[in-house]
C-alpha cells in the first residue's frame, strides 16, 4: 500500500514539472524572446537616429524613400533633422529634439532590460523549482526501494 502511495506521488509530482513548471518556463522564455526583440528594436532605432543626424555625412540633410501606402512609394528630402516626429506608443507621436529622442530610448532600453532581467530571474527560480521537484522525486525513489530491500 506504501508502496502505491509512493508510485502515485512520483507521478503526480512528475505530471506537475511536464504541466506546470515547464510550460511556465516556456511561456517566460517566449515573453524573454519578445523583451529581446523589443531591446534588439530599440537600438536598432538609436543607430538610426545617430545616422540620419550626423552632419559630418548629412549636412545638407538627406533624401529618402517614404512608403505612401501598398507599397508605393515617393522621394523625400528631409532639409532639417534637428527634431523628428517618435511614436511614443498607441500610434501617438511626438515631436522631439534629437537630445529629447536620445534620452527616451535609453529610458525605454533601460526598461526594458530590467524586464528582461526579471523574466530572467523568473525563470531561473522556477529551473531551480524543477530541479528541486526532480531531487523530490530521487529521494522518494531511493526511500521507496529501501523499503522494498
Amino acid at each position: 500500500m506504501a508502496e502505491l502511495n509512493v508510485d502515485e506521488t512520483i507521478t503526480k509530482y512528475e505530471s506537475f514539472i511536464n504541466d506546470v513548471l515547464k510550460e511556465d518556463l516556456r511561456q517566460l522564455h517566449q515573453r524573454l524572446q519578445g523583451v529581446n526583440a523589443e531591446i534588439s528594436d530599440l537600438i536598432q532605432q538609436k543607430h538610426t537616429l545617430k545616422v540620419i543626424t550626423d552632419k559630418q555625412t548629412h549636412p545638407h540633410g538627406f533624401k529618402t524613400q517614404v512608403n505612401i501606402g501598398c507599397n508605393f512609394f515617393m522621394e523625400a528630402e528631409v532639409p532639417d533633422t534637428s527634431t523628428l516626429l517618435m511614436n511614443i506608443g498607441l500610434n501617438h507621436y511626438l515631436e522631439l529634439s534629437i537630445e529629447e529622442a536620445n534620452k527616451y530610448l535609453d529610458v525605454r532600453i533601460k526598461a526594458y532590460e530590467k524586464k528582461a532581467e526579471e523574466l530572467q530571474q523568473k525563470a531561473a527560480e522556477t529551473k531551480a523549482h524543477i530541479k528541486m521537484m526532480l531531487f523530490g522525486i530521487g529521494e522518494l525513489q531511493n526511500s521507496a526501494s529501501g523499503k522494498k530491500s
